[in-house]
């Protein structure tokens, strides 16, 4: 398949446009099946979120695999530093449909409409100055024993504060065991992300600081996941900070099917067989049930 406008320049990626492995990849430890479905439940999620209308409120779908990455690497005992948007990351953590819904809506929890956040899953609270949790995620990840990551998530435009410049130069001169994840999102009818910061990616500008980066097609679930993991092997191991720039694809302009993780990865299960429309079935019924429920209990309060 060729090449469109939709697909990113100079991302990595472990999977083509058809879902299947490219030569000599491996999936690792991962279990795609339990990821495909985290995707699929996080994706229903924010579909419902979306009919809301929580003040401030964007819609997350096609930016799923790098938040349910982070959840799934990141070890219980590790923290989550996320953005406004990033609810995705607690509903794969563990937390319930019902209790999610109703951080998210401000009736539980310290947070803003919107936010969510929880000791018991290790996931901080967010912050009103645009990328300002960066920083804190900095100061976290000092104060960590050999073996811990801290994990920090944000979009682009984060990364043209002054925050996200500070927040590398800790990294750096510290060897901080931080895991900074960004989302770039790729709009072929507009400007890239990196316009207005004189041509260079989040990826170039994080390794002009002497950080460990990489740049990952964020269509591409098993890639994301695999990077990711890979900067927090490294993070562990007291080998210093990465940063990890995901291009992700906004579905809201109807891009190419194969720009969506969510089907990327279900045309890799079908090429396995481990994937079928009775299952598919079963697995949102599933998903429907508990989103139902927890509207409901919404509803009665």
């Amino acid at each position: 398949m060729e090449t469109t406008p939709w697909d990113p320049e100079g991302a990595a990626a472990l999977l083509d446009a058809e879902g299947r492995l490219a030569g000599g990849a491996t999936l690792g430890g991962l279990d795609a099946k339990a990821y495909y479905k985290q995707l699929v439940a996080a994706r229903s999620l924010d579909l419902r979120l979306s009919r809301l209308g929580l003040p401030m409120w964007a819609p997350a779908a096609g930016e799923e695999a790098p938040l349910v990455a982070v959840a799934r690497v990141a070890d219980a005992e590790e923290w989550i530093l996320p953005g406004n948007r990033d609810v995705a990351v607690a509903q794969a953590r563990g937390m319930s449909a019902q209790e999610l819904l109703h951080r998210i809506t401000g009736r539980e929890g310290r947070g803003l409409p919107g936010r969510v956040s929880s000791p018991a899953l290790r996931i901080a609270a967010g912050t009103d100055a645009l990328a300002m949790h960066l920083a804190i995620a900095a100061g976290m990840a000092q104060g960590q024993p050999r073996g811990r990551a801290v994990f920090a998530l944000c979009g682009e435009g984060a990364s043209t504060t002054g925050a996200f410049g500070e927040t590398l130069a800790l990294a750096a001169s510290g060897d901080l065991p931080l895991v900074i994840v960004v989302r770039s999102q790729l709009w072929p009818n507009g400007a890239p992300a990196e316009a207005g910061v004189l041509g260079d990616s989040v990826a170039d500008r994080a390794r002009s600081c002497g950080l460990w980066t990489r740049r990952v097609d964020g269509a591409d679930p098993i890639a994301v996941h695999n990077t990711i993991e890979s900067a927090a092997h490294r993070a562990r191991q007291g080998r210093g900070a990465g940063v990890v720039d995901v291009v992700v694809t906004p579905l809201l302009h109807d891009p190419p099917a194969h720009r969506d993780p969510v089907e990327r990865l279900r045309r890799f299960l079908d090429g396995r067989g481990d994937w079928s429309s009775t299952f598919e079935d079963v697995l949102e019924a599933e998903i429907r049930s508990q989103l139902d429920h927890a509207f409901h209990s919404l509803e009665a309060q």
